[in-house]
């Protein structure tokens, strides 16, 4: 008896600790979030959502015809956790925020400041950091979020994996998440830069529609906003937002375009950037130095040229390494110039590497950074031609 009550204890014991279903919640209870763009509405916030219908993306059932995949809901508040809450009165689902893929702020809002929404968003439990953040540009993020995509059916998974792909592909755009965004905004030796994406075609003819083949509007990544701390002050171009990555050594691949002596031109595949900065000093001013290593393929050759020749490379090369020079020293001047803001990055490996210097002139840093010496030296290696040596337009004309 005394053996069968201890055994009757240690299982209790054991039982216990188990969690069990306390915290369940119902998928039938939950309006999973995938898109949610911010914008300022007098003193408050406007907050947006897109919310997955999940009946519509079933791959058993495929896309009704009629319902969309996604529908918005949309709510004003003084905070945003109050629009969100709010929201419970239009919507019968309680939002689900954890499969968040991107984050949309209106370009009002972004002029205006980010920290305290950013606040909210940092704090609570419900978001992870695997999502982007992007900045709407000369739109509201509502109307971003209200874009059909014709490829994907979730518009917000979209704009995620287009973002991914356009960073490692392209170097024109940047995948800025949250843990970043944050590391950025408290650091006062670099400056936050987000994403910007802009609405091509008719805003109002752009959301769902299975009636069309050539979609009426379609979301396009450009460019990049500029911060000063938390306020945007700009935008930068293509050729800005590549200078950008090339000088914070986030460039996986990208194309670069020469143009031929005489006419046509010649296409290079960027495959590889390795990107040192050195920082030196002269009395109390630093001096950057930047030094690139980039690989390079020849993707094309629309021009009279022979690639089998040494000269002909060795052409190549130096047109490619002086027109990466002067994209980032154009970048560079306009950050310098226009900006004032520390978007590369500059002042923390000042504070790397020049510690004592860092301590006289850190607390002045934007000031500083605007007459900041940068020196690029660009070495470029050409990997390979392709299968032909010469172009198809000079064997023809032979």
């Amino acid at each position: 008896m005394v053996r069968n009550g201890a055994l009757v204890l240690l299982s209790l014991l054991l039982v216990l600790p188990l969690a069990g279903c306390w915290s369940r919640k119902e998928l039938n209870d939950l309006g999973i979030v995938v898109g949610m763009g911010l914008d300022k509405k007098g003193d408050g916030y406007e907050v947006t959502v897109q919310v997955v219908n999940p009946g519509q993306v079933s791959t058993r059932n495929g896309i009704s015809p009629v319902t969309p995949p996604v529908s918005t809901f949309s709510e004003r508040g003084r905070t945003v956790a109050e629009a969100v809450r709010r929201m419970t009165t239009n919507l019968s689902k309680k939002l689900y925020l954890s499969h968040l893929r991107i984050l949309v702020f209106g370009e009002q809002l972004a002029r205006d400041g980010i920290a305290k929404p950013i606040d909210f968003i940092s704090r609570d439990r419900q978001f992870r950091n695997d999502f982007y953040l992007i900045v709407a540009h000369g739109s509201k993020a509502s109307d971003v979020l209200k874009i059909f995509s014709p490829i994907d059916p979730i518009p917000a998974n979209n704009l995620n994996n287009k973002l991914s792909n356009a960073d490692r592909l392209w170097a024109a755009a940047g995948q800025i998440t949250l843990d970043r965004l944050m590391m950025d905004l408290m650091d006062i030796g670099k400056s936050p830069t987000l994403t910007g994406i802009r609405i091509v075609g008719d805003i109002r003819d752009g959301e769902y529609s299975m009636e069309r083949i050539e979609p009426a509007a379609v979301l396009e990544y450009y460019g990049m906003a500029v911060f000063r701390r938390d306020r945007m002050v700009g935008w930068l171009d293509e050729d800005g937002t590549k200078a950008l990555n090339y000088l914070q050594d986030r460039v996986n691949q990208t194309v670069a375009t020469i143009r031929c002596p005489q006419e046509g031109a010649v296409s290079v595949n960027v495959t590889d950037v390795k990107t040192r900065v050195r920082v030196a000093r002269s009395g109390d001013e630093p001096i950057v130095n930047v030094k690139l290593h980039i690989e390079a393929d020849v993707a094309d050759a629309e021009c009279r040229i022979d690639l089998s020749k040494v000269e002909t490379l060795d052409w190549i090369r130096r047109q490619l390494a002086d027109k990466t020079e002067d994209i980032l020293e154009r970048g560079i001047k306009q950050a310098q110039r226009e900006f004032h803001s520390d978007i590369f990055g500059f002042g923390r490996h000042v504070h790397r590497q020049q510690a004592a210097l860092w301590h006289r002139i850190g607390d002045n840093w934007e000031e500083q950074f605007s007459r900041l010496k940068v020196r690029i030296d660009p070495v470029v290696q050409i990997r390979r031609v392709g299968t032909i040596d010469r172009s198809i337009e000079q064997v023809m004309k032979e």
